[in-house]
This record gives C-alpha cells, structure tokens and sequence, in this order.
C-alpha cells in the first residue's frame, strides 16, 4: 500500500504575492500539481507548516490555489500594480475561506490510509528546524524527504548573505541526520552532498538515500502583442541580483563597450534586487555611460520574460557558482542561444550547447558578446545548430524518479 504524501507549499503561500516566480517556487509548485494529479494512486494534503504545526488544505481548496497560482504566473494574469494587487487579494481570500484541516483531524484522516506518511519539503522551509521536522515525525509518524537545490552557502559563503552558511550547515546536517531521503537537481548538487555528508559522524548521514533528478524546464511563454524591446542589438542577463550572479562582470564590460563603441549593443538585466547589491545598483541608478544602454527590469510575468529573451541575440550568464541553473536551460528550452559561465553545474545543463566563458575574463565575455552582435555571427550560428540537438529535462523523468524513491519508501 502507498504511504500518503504531505507535500509542505508554505513557501507557494506566502509567496504567492510575487509577480513571477523563483526558480524555487516553480519546483515547489510542479511538485504540488503533480500531487495532485496523482492522488487515485497515491493519497496526498497540500500542507501549511507553521513552527511544526501541520494545517491541510481541502483537496478541493489545494487544487483551486494551485490553479489559480499557475495561471497567474504564466502570465495570464495583469501585471499592472492595481490589477496584480486585485488578484493577489483574490487568491488569498479564496485560499483561507477554503476548508482548512488542522493537525488532529488530519492524523486522523491519515489512520484510514494504515502506512505512515511521508512528509515531503521542497523548498528548504524550516529544514533548518530540527524540532520541528522530528515533531513532524513524531506526531505524523512520518518519513520525511526533502529537495535540496545547492550547497552554495557551505561551499562559496563569500556570496551568500552573512549567516546563511551557519542556518545551510544545520538544514544539510538536519537532512543528513533526520531526512531518510534527499533529491537534488544536478550531479553538481550530489557530489557536494555525499562530500558534506562524509564529514558527519555516525551511521544515520551515510545512509541517506540520494536521487539526482534534474528539475523539468520549459519554454518561456510568449504573449500575442509582445512586449516593446530595443531597436538595436541586445543581450538578457536573468537573475536575482546577488553577489554569485556576477552581474559587476557585465556592467563593467558594458562600460568598457560604451566607451569604445559608437553604437554598442544593450543590456537588459532581468530580476528582483537581492542582498549585498550597493555596487551593482549604484551603476544601475547612477552611471551615465550605463544610462541608455543598461535597463533594469524588476517587475516582468512569463510572458514577458518570454517576448525580451525572443529578440536576444543571446542570454547572458555570468555566475560563479550554481546548483542548477534554471535560467540557463529555459532560455535553452525556448530556442534562445547562451553565453555561459565554465562552472560543473552549467556544463551539466547546458551540455556541449552554450558558449563557455571563465566567469572572471572580462575580454573572453567582451570577445563573446561582440561576435554574438554581428547581424550573421557564425558562433552564434553554430550554436543555434547545436541547440536543435538538445534535450531539455522534463517533469515526466523527474518524477518518474521521485515516484520510484516514495515507493521504496512506502511498507513492503
């Protein structure tokens, strides 16, 4: 018999707010449709996990909030400021008034299934805790399971927020310790787990179960009218604005461009501003050799997104260290060439398909992004040959080994 899944969406909740979604509310929220989908073979709760207390949604209620969340960040939603607020408060009210089940009637309800529950975060949500997952599992009776998308803040905390890699070093040592299963995105990701991992002592971490399956990707959307783009020749660099994502590298070279060209090409940096961002948004705000050539845009659906890497002559990625690099492969998805960092993770995504550049050679990026602007650039031509023979990772083979790692759990 199948064990039940409590599939925890706090961070689908509380982040429903947002315009579009992070590459990590796009894993939880695939994970919560095909949940869903799969519930005549294997039972399933949407979860909200408040400091170890579990509250579930009515399958009904859990299935209207995921809709009504896809649909929005697809892009068929506004985006406009009043309207985007008018659909926020819309899903939010729509998602408390639906039938809640709190923890005593959910073990309950969990009894009828006779197998322990798995309990499955895939959002690093309060792994961290590990009170609260073992109350999970005291109380639920529960195994639990988690996603883990990178390990950046143990191996690189030079780019990651102060204090991060001390709470990574007790979410990774949690899930060594408590989790009996772990998924990761790429061989990246596993390679530093199991290294991690062998420094733990005891027998608990070198039993956890690990299983690479990289997250499935798609083509960005395009809308019917599409969205107003440079008139001249422009590049797209996609991603929060961190220290890992190295957007310094680019808008220093775009300096340099601006400088020696009478009419370079531009530069669309494309995501929501993060932390340790003063020297990268004081160019952004302030340079004037930046101004008209530089644009920043915070606030963008799918969609857009969609329509601005279209006219690229190439996406930009420029990063120091990633796990995965989901930007990377849906531009990959959507038939848009890439200039890309020569780091294992983007190697593994991208295959023999991008064009790889030291991310710290500012003249190999300047070299690049110049023959990628000529009108019949043959680099950029052998790489559109390339990127007809790439395969992009999918859900249906990401599941297929999620769904056989929850039956080796479930009872024999």
């Amino acid at each position: 018999m199948k064990s039940a899944v409590l599939l925890d969406i706090s961070r689908l909740i509380w982040g429903a707010k947002r315009v579009g979604p992070t590459g990590i509310d796009r894993i939880e929220l695939a994970y919560a449709q095909h949940v869903l989908a799969q519930q005549a073979s294997r039972p399933a709760y949407l979860v909200l996990h408040v400091s170890g207390l579990l509250f579930a949604l009515s399958t009904t209620g859990g299935r209207r909030f995921v809709e009504d969340l896809a649909s929005r960040w697809r892009g068929s939603a506004p985006v406009q400021k009043r309207g985007h607020l008018l659909a926020v408060v819309k899903t939010y009210w729509r998602l408390f008034t639906s039938v809640w089940i709190p923890g005593p009637w959910l073990r309950r309800k969990l009894r009828k299934h006779a197998t322990p529950p798995i309990f499955l975060v895939v959002s690093h949500h309060h792994v961290g805790h590990g009170y609260t997952i073992r109350r999970i599992r005291r109380v639920f009776g529960a195994k639990a399971v988690c996603f883990i998308h990178d390990l950046i803040p143990i191996d690189y905390p030079e780019y990651c927020k102060p204090r991060t890699e001390l709470r990574h070093h007790r979410a990774i040592a949690n899930v060594g310790r408590i989790f009996e299963a772990a998924i990761v995105n790429s061989e990246t990701t596993a390679q530093s787990l199991r290294s991690y991992l062998a420094t733990m002592s005891g027998q608990t971490a070198s039993q956890l179960k690990i299983r690479v399956a990289m997250p499935g990707v798609r083509a960005f959307p395009v809308p019917d009218v599409a969205t107003k783009t440079p008139d001249r020749p422009y590049f797209v660099m996609l991603a929060t604005i961190e220290p890992k994502k190295n957007h310094l590298l680019l808008l220093n070279l775009w300096t340099r461009l601006a400088t020696s060209m009478a009419a370079p090409p531009q530069l669309l940096v494309i995501g929501s501003r993060g932390w340790d961002n003063e020297q990268v948004v004081d160019m952004l705000e302030r340079s004037r050799r930046l101004r008209g050539l530089v644009f920043e845009c915070r606030r963008m659906a799918d969609a857009d997104v969609g329509s601005a890497l279209k006219g690229a002559r190439a996406l930009l990625v420029p990063s120091l260290a990633e796990g995965f690099g989901l930007p990377l492969a849906e531009a990959l998805a959507s038939g848009v060439p890439a200039i890309c960092s020569d780091i294992p993770a983007l190697r593994e995504v991208g295959r023999d398909v991008p064009d790889f550049v030291d991310p710290l050679d500012l003249f190999g990026w300047r070299d690049a992004v110049l023959e990628y602007t000529e009108p019949h650039s043959k680099r950029r031509a052998d790489q559109m040959i390339r990127l007809a023979h790439w395969h992009a990772p999918n859900w249906a083979e990401h599941f297929e080994v999620v769904d056989r790692l929850l039956g080796d759990l479930d009872p024999c």
